[in-house]
Parts: structure tokens; sequence; C-alpha cells
């Protein structure tokens, strides 16, 4: 996928990136010693390769009344290529579903992180729609506590 290998600049460059994606160009190249034009390329050369997925603006789910986080193990009755291409297609259209990973070495198929306004909006969730796929033999909630620890940021080596 990436051709090019990434030098001391675009490390430091992705590591600015990843902090705060709305600091201004300007900025930028000044924190990591380039001309905004440089700067500029790089970024374009960055997206064009593929190193930079998407930069967006990460909200505080407490915040706009989402209270509730789950992890949810899911395990489906069969492994066909219907029945999981089904449960795929379903969680993608699922709002409260924030990320979902095919798993091993667990007593399920699929790690689901989901996010609710309150308890009952999750039950709702999990015994109304979750549950009501075609395939999904059983679930395994875990709601959390509290947060330790939560980034986006991907560990650079600079």
């Amino acid at each position: 996928m990436n051709k090019n290998p990434l030098d001391a600049f675009d490390l430091k460059l992705l590591s600015e990136l990843q902090q705060d994606h709305s600091l201004s160009l300007h900025l930028l190249a000044e924190r990591i010693n380039l001309s905004s034009s440089q700067c500029s390329r790089r970024i374009a050369r960055l997206k064009e390769n593929g190193y930079i997925q998407k930069q967006v603006t990460v909200l505080n789910p407490v915040a706009i009344g989402l209270n509730v986080e789950a992890f949810i193990t899911v395990r489906l009755n069969n492994h066909s290529s219907d029945t999981a291409n089904y449960f795929k297609q379903a969680i993608i259209n699922f709002a409260p579903v924030l990320e979902c990973h095919a798993i091993t070495g667990s007593d399920g198929d699929y790690l689901l992180k989901v996010v609710a306004k309150n308890q009952q909006a999750l039950s709702y969730f999990l015994m109304e729609e979750l549950m009501k796929i075609p395939g999904v033999s059983q679930l395994k909630t875990a709601m959390t506590l509290s947060v330790i620890k939560s980034t986006t940021e991907l560990p650079l080596e600079i």
C-alpha cells in the first residue's frame, strides 16, 4: 500500500495532526520546522498514499447525552458466509455501534463498542435490534464504569 517510507518530518507531521487536526498550516509547518508549502505537499502525499484516512473532530459522548458505553461480544449460531455477511451489513447500519471487530480466542465472533443515552436505550438496542439479526445466538455485555484511557492517536516512533 505505502511505497514511500516515512521520514522524520512525516512522522512529526502525523504526530501533530493526530493531536490536533485543526492546526493552521502555518502553525503546523512552524512546529515541524518546514515551510507551509512543503507541509501542504507532505499532507497531500500522506493522504494520497493512505497514511491519513480521514480527519475528524472527536466529540465528548457524555456532553451530547450518550451516557452509556458498552462492549458487546456477539456469537453467531453458524459461520456460513451468508450469516456473517448479513450480520456485517446489519451492524454497519446501526448508529450506536462505534466499532465492530471480528475476533478470535474468545467466547464470541465479534466485539462491538456501542454507546447509548441510558441503560434503557442500550437494553432496547440489545433486545430489539441486535438480537433480532438472523444468526445471532448470544450476546455478552460489559458496561463501562469509567474510562481510564481513550485515544485515537497511534504510536509513532519519532
